[in-house]
Protein backbone atom coordinates (compact mmCIF):
# COMPACT_ATOMS: atom_id res chain seq x y z
CA UNK A 1 0.00 0.00 0.00
CA UNK A 2 1.60 3.28 -1.12
CA UNK A 3 -1.20 5.59 0.12
CA UNK A 4 -1.28 6.55 3.80
CA UNK A 5 -4.08 8.56 5.41
CA UNK A 6 -4.75 10.46 8.64
CA UNK A 7 -7.25 12.87 10.15
CA UNK A 8 -4.39 14.88 11.77
CA UNK A 9 -3.17 17.83 9.72
CA UNK A 10 0.08 17.99 11.69
CA UNK A 11 0.87 14.35 10.88
CA UNK A 12 0.06 15.11 7.25
CA UNK A 13 2.45 18.05 7.16
CA UNK A 14 5.17 16.03 8.87
CA UNK A 15 4.88 13.38 6.17
CA UNK A 16 4.06 15.40 3.05
CA UNK A 17 5.12 18.96 3.88
CA UNK A 18 8.53 18.63 2.25
CA UNK A 19 6.99 17.34 -0.96
CA UNK A 20 4.41 20.15 -1.08
CA UNK A 21 6.86 22.96 -0.34
CA UNK A 22 9.23 21.75 -3.06
CA UNK A 23 6.75 23.20 -5.58
CA UNK A 24 4.70 25.78 -3.67
CA UNK A 25 3.13 27.29 -6.80
CA UNK A 26 1.66 24.07 -8.17
CA UNK A 27 0.68 22.96 -4.66
CA UNK A 28 -0.69 26.31 -3.47
CA UNK A 29 -4.19 24.98 -2.78
CA UNK A 30 -3.02 22.24 -0.41
CA UNK A 31 -0.36 24.36 1.27
CA UNK A 32 -2.69 27.24 2.10
CA UNK A 33 -5.45 24.94 3.39
CA UNK A 34 -3.04 22.88 5.49
CA UNK A 35 -1.33 25.96 6.96
CA UNK A 36 -4.69 27.44 7.91
CA UNK A 37 -5.94 24.21 9.50
CA UNK A 38 -2.71 23.76 11.42
CA UNK A 39 -3.09 27.27 12.86
CA UNK A 40 -6.88 27.13 13.36
CA UNK A 41 -7.73 23.53 14.34
CA UNK A 42 -11.19 22.25 13.43
CA UNK A 43 -12.64 19.21 15.22
CA UNK A 44 -15.12 18.53 12.42
CA UNK A 45 -14.80 14.80 11.63
CA UNK A 46 -15.21 15.52 7.92
CA UNK A 47 -11.49 15.95 7.24
CA UNK A 48 -8.91 13.61 5.79
CA UNK A 49 -5.33 13.84 4.58
CA UNK A 50 -3.25 11.44 2.53
CA UNK A 51 0.12 11.03 0.86
CA UNK A 52 1.47 8.68 -1.79
CA UNK A 53 4.88 7.13 -1.18
CA UNK A 54 6.09 4.36 -3.48
CA UNK A 55 7.99 1.66 -1.62
CA UNK A 56 11.42 2.95 -0.65
CA UNK A 57 10.94 6.31 -2.35
CA UNK A 58 10.03 9.82 -1.23
CA UNK A 59 6.50 11.17 -1.02
CA UNK A 60 5.33 11.99 -4.56
CA UNK A 61 1.67 12.97 -4.14
CA UNK A 62 -0.91 14.09 -1.60
CA UNK A 63 -4.55 14.93 -1.06
CA UNK A 64 -6.44 16.98 1.50
CA UNK A 65 -10.11 17.16 2.43
CA UNK A 66 -10.73 20.16 4.66
CA UNK A 67 -13.93 20.33 6.71
CA UNK A 68 -16.92 21.26 4.54
CA UNK A 69 -14.76 21.37 1.40
CA UNK A 70 -14.27 19.01 -1.51
CA UNK A 71 -10.99 17.04 -1.53
CA UNK A 72 -8.06 18.54 -3.47
CA UNK A 73 -5.11 16.65 -4.94
CA UNK A 74 -1.55 17.80 -5.39
CA UNK A 75 0.55 17.28 -8.45
CA UNK A 76 1.27 13.55 -8.61
CA UNK A 77 2.20 10.79 -11.05
CA UNK A 78 -0.58 9.19 -13.10
CA UNK A 79 0.12 5.81 -11.52
CA UNK A 80 -0.81 7.13 -8.06
CA UNK A 81 -4.44 7.65 -9.09
CA UNK A 82 -5.67 4.03 -9.45
CA UNK A 83 -4.57 3.26 -5.89
CA UNK A 84 -6.39 6.31 -4.54
CA UNK A 85 -9.54 5.37 -6.45
CA UNK A 86 -9.43 1.88 -4.95
CA UNK A 87 -8.70 3.30 -1.49
CA UNK A 88 -11.71 5.63 -1.59
CA UNK A 89 -14.09 5.28 -4.56
CA UNK A 90 -16.40 7.85 -2.91
CA UNK A 91 -13.72 10.54 -2.62
CA UNK A 92 -15.03 12.68 -5.56
CA UNK A 93 -16.01 15.32 -6.36
CA UNK A 94 -12.44 16.50 -6.14
CA UNK A 95 -10.13 19.24 -7.36
CA UNK A 96 -7.13 18.25 -9.43
CA UNK A 97 -4.49 19.66 -11.74
CA UNK A 98 -6.12 19.92 -15.16
CA UNK A 99 -3.31 17.90 -16.73
CA UNK A 100 -4.35 14.91 -14.60
CA UNK A 101 -8.09 15.12 -15.18
CA UNK A 102 -8.28 12.42 -17.88
CA UNK A 103 -6.13 10.04 -15.83
CA UNK A 104 -8.34 10.62 -12.78
CA UNK A 105 -11.52 9.98 -14.75
CA UNK A 106 -10.01 6.71 -16.03
CA UNK A 107 -8.89 5.65 -12.54
CA UNK A 108 -12.34 6.10 -11.00
CA UNK A 109 -14.00 4.47 -13.98
CA UNK A 110 -12.04 1.33 -13.10
CA UNK A 111 -13.84 1.23 -9.73
CA UNK A 112 -17.24 1.85 -11.28
CA UNK A 113 -17.50 5.62 -10.77
CA UNK A 114 -18.12 7.89 -13.76
CA UNK A 115 -16.72 11.39 -13.43
CA UNK A 116 -16.83 14.49 -15.61
CA UNK A 117 -15.41 17.99 -15.44
CA UNK A 118 -17.67 20.36 -13.48
CA UNK A 119 -15.64 23.56 -13.37
CA UNK A 120 -12.20 24.94 -14.15
CA UNK A 121 -10.12 27.66 -12.51
CA UNK A 122 -6.86 29.18 -13.73
CA UNK A 123 -3.88 29.88 -11.52
CA UNK A 124 -1.90 33.04 -12.24
CA UNK A 125 1.52 34.07 -10.88
CA UNK A 126 2.55 37.70 -10.58
CA UNK A 127 5.57 38.36 -12.81
CA UNK A 128 6.04 42.13 -12.75
CA UNK A 129 3.33 44.29 -11.25
CA UNK A 130 1.98 46.94 -13.62
CA UNK A 131 -0.24 49.07 -11.42
CA UNK A 132 -2.87 51.14 -13.24
CA UNK A 133 -3.74 54.68 -12.23
CA UNK A 134 -5.85 54.18 -9.08
CA UNK A 135 -9.05 56.03 -8.21
CA UNK A 136 -8.90 58.64 -5.44
CA UNK A 137 -7.90 57.12 -2.10
CA UNK A 138 -5.04 55.25 -0.52
CA UNK A 139 -4.29 51.75 0.82
CA UNK A 140 -3.55 50.72 4.35
CA UNK A 141 -3.18 47.45 6.24
CA UNK A 142 -6.29 46.44 8.20
CA UNK A 143 -5.96 46.04 11.95
CA UNK A 144 -8.09 44.66 14.76
CA UNK A 145 -10.13 47.85 14.90
CA UNK A 146 -11.46 47.02 11.42
CA UNK A 147 -12.71 43.55 12.34
CA UNK A 148 -16.40 44.38 12.75
CA UNK A 149 -16.46 45.99 9.31
CA UNK A 150 -14.58 43.07 7.77
CA UNK A 151 -16.99 40.58 9.35
CA UNK A 152 -19.94 42.47 7.87
CA UNK A 153 -18.26 42.42 4.46
CA UNK A 154 -17.56 38.69 4.84
CA UNK A 155 -21.23 38.07 5.56
CA UNK A 156 -22.20 40.05 2.46
CA UNK A 157 -19.72 38.04 0.38
CA UNK A 158 -21.11 34.73 1.62
CA UNK A 159 -24.67 35.87 0.99
CA UNK A 160 -23.72 36.67 -2.60
CA UNK A 161 -21.91 33.32 -3.00
CA UNK A 162 -23.94 30.78 -0.99
CA UNK A 163 -21.99 27.82 -2.42
CA UNK A 164 -18.69 29.13 -1.02
CA UNK A 165 -17.86 27.20 2.19
CA UNK A 166 -15.05 29.56 3.30
CA UNK A 167 -14.93 30.05 7.07
CA UNK A 168 -14.97 33.51 8.60
CA UNK A 169 -11.64 32.78 10.27
CA UNK A 170 -10.11 31.93 6.88
CA UNK A 171 -11.36 35.10 5.19
CA UNK A 172 -11.08 37.53 8.11
CA UNK A 173 -9.37 36.46 11.31
CA UNK A 174 -6.34 34.57 10.02
CA UNK A 175 -5.25 37.13 7.40
CA UNK A 176 -6.09 39.97 9.80
CA UNK A 177 -3.72 38.49 12.39
CA UNK A 178 -1.01 38.11 9.73
CA UNK A 179 -1.31 41.63 8.31
CA UNK A 180 -2.75 40.11 5.17
CA UNK A 181 -5.78 42.33 4.50
CA UNK A 182 -5.38 45.55 2.54
CA UNK A 183 -8.06 48.23 2.75
CA UNK A 184 -8.67 50.98 0.23
CA UNK A 185 -9.76 54.20 1.93
CA UNK A 186 -11.38 57.34 0.56
CA UNK A 187 -11.24 60.35 2.89
CA UNK A 188 -10.26 58.01 5.71
CA UNK A 189 -13.25 55.68 5.21
CA UNK A 190 -12.64 52.04 4.11
CA UNK A 191 -14.45 51.33 0.84
CA UNK A 192 -12.88 48.03 -0.24
CA UNK A 193 -10.74 45.12 0.94
CA UNK A 194 -8.43 42.52 -0.55
CA UNK A 195 -7.04 39.61 1.45
CA UNK A 196 -4.27 37.07 0.99
CA UNK A 197 -3.29 33.75 2.49
CA UNK A 198 -0.47 33.08 4.91
CA UNK A 199 3.02 33.04 3.39
CA UNK A 200 4.05 29.39 3.06
CA UNK A 201 7.34 28.36 1.45
CA UNK A 202 7.67 31.86 0.03
CA UNK A 203 4.20 31.74 -1.58
CA UNK A 204 1.00 33.65 -0.87
CA UNK A 205 -2.29 33.76 -2.76
CA UNK A 206 -4.70 36.66 -3.13
CA UNK A 207 -8.22 35.71 -2.09
CA UNK A 208 -11.29 37.66 -1.00
CA UNK A 209 -11.87 41.03 -2.67
CA UNK A 210 -14.90 43.12 -1.76
CA UNK A 211 -15.99 46.61 -2.78
CA UNK A 212 -19.61 47.32 -1.83
CA UNK A 213 -20.05 50.47 -3.92
CA UNK A 214 -17.52 50.84 -6.72
CA UNK A 215 -15.59 47.99 -8.42
CA UNK A 216 -12.73 50.39 -9.09
CA UNK A 217 -12.12 50.45 -5.34
CA UNK A 218 -11.89 46.66 -5.34
CA UNK A 219 -9.35 46.76 -8.18
CA UNK A 220 -7.32 49.37 -6.31
CA UNK A 221 -7.36 47.30 -3.10
CA UNK A 222 -6.33 44.19 -5.06
CA UNK A 223 -3.41 45.89 -6.81
CA UNK A 224 -2.27 47.43 -3.52
CA UNK A 225 -2.50 44.00 -1.87
CA UNK A 226 -0.35 42.58 -4.67
CA UNK A 227 2.30 45.22 -4.03
CA UNK A 228 2.23 44.45 -0.30
CA UNK A 229 2.41 40.70 -0.98
CA UNK A 230 5.50 41.12 -3.15
CA UNK A 231 7.31 42.57 -0.15
CA UNK A 232 6.83 39.38 1.90
CA UNK A 233 6.63 36.56 -0.67
CA UNK A 234 8.54 35.26 -3.67
CA UNK A 235 5.44 33.93 -5.42
CA UNK A 236 2.20 35.94 -5.49
CA UNK A 237 -0.70 33.95 -6.92
CA UNK A 238 -4.38 34.25 -7.67
CA UNK A 239 -7.09 31.92 -8.99
CA UNK A 240 -9.85 32.96 -11.40
CA UNK A 241 -12.65 31.19 -13.21
CA UNK A 242 -11.06 29.97 -16.46
CA UNK A 243 -14.08 31.25 -18.40
CA UNK A 244 -13.95 34.76 -16.90
CA UNK A 245 -12.41 36.71 -19.76
CA UNK A 246 -12.69 40.04 -17.93
CA UNK A 247 -10.65 38.75 -14.99
CA UNK A 248 -8.14 37.15 -17.35
CA UNK A 249 -7.65 40.44 -19.17
CA UNK A 250 -7.24 42.38 -15.93
CA UNK A 251 -4.68 39.97 -14.49
CA UNK A 252 -2.64 40.00 -17.69
CA UNK A 253 -2.67 43.81 -17.74
CA UNK A 254 -1.53 43.93 -14.12
CA UNK A 255 1.44 41.66 -14.76
CA UNK A 256 0.19 38.15 -13.96
CA UNK A 257 0.96 35.15 -16.16
CA UNK A 258 -1.12 31.95 -16.32
CA UNK A 259 0.53 28.91 -14.76
CA UNK A 260 -1.93 26.01 -14.83
CA UNK A 261 -5.60 25.07 -14.66
CA UNK A 262 -7.24 23.19 -11.84
CA UNK A 263 -10.52 21.38 -12.48
CA UNK A 264 -13.26 19.97 -10.32
CA UNK A 265 -14.42 16.54 -11.43
CA UNK A 266 -17.35 14.68 -9.98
Amino acid sequence: MTWSTTDDVHAFLAAAGGFLTADPVANTALLTEAAYLAAWPDDDPDQRYGWWQPDGDAVAGAFLRAPRHKPILSTLPDDALPGLARLDPKLPPLGIDGRLAEAAVAAWREVGVELAERSRVRLYRLDRLRAPMPPPGRPRVADEGDRDLLVSWYEALMAAHPDDPSDRAYVVDDPLAEGGITLWEVDGVPVAMAGRSRVVAGMTRLSAVYAPEDPRHGDAAFVAACAAAQRVADDVLVFADATDHAADGAYLRWGFVPVLDRVTIG
